[in-house]
């Protein structure tokens, strides 16, 4: 079977769950679609966190990283400094794992 969903969405996702999501139905690929734009995040608003409100990790599932980063003051600055630039993949491995979660969970629901 074909994907059934936006080229924005398939180049965001690994291959393995490109894959998966091929074998499933149009119904079960719409299912997916749907819960994947919701809980996913924007690489640019994270960025954008990650300068002006450091609640990045928060979003992203790292409490325990985030507690350390405001503890110390972002690593009194060059933590906040190199954040800026891991927020981008950051987000883009919390997508991917998101993405993976939720391919798992339809594949056991079916």
């Amino acid at each position: 079977m074909p994907l059934d969903i936006e080229n924005s969405i398939a180049d965001a996702l690994p291959s393995m769950v490109k894959e998966a999501l091929s074998k499933l139905p149009v119904e079960k690929q719409g299912l997916f679609v749907e819960e994947y734009k919701r809980k996913s995040k924007s690489g640019a608003l994270m960025l954008v966190l990650a300068i002006f409100f450091p609640i990045q990790l928060f979003l992203l599932g790292k409490t325990g990283l985030g507690i350390a980063f405001i503890l110390t003051g972002g690593g009194f600055f060059m933590w906040w400094f190199v954040e800026i630039f891991l927020a981008i993949k950051r987000t883009r491995d919390f997508n991917e794992d998101l993405a993976k979660s939720i391919i798992r969970d339809i594949k056991i629901m079916s």
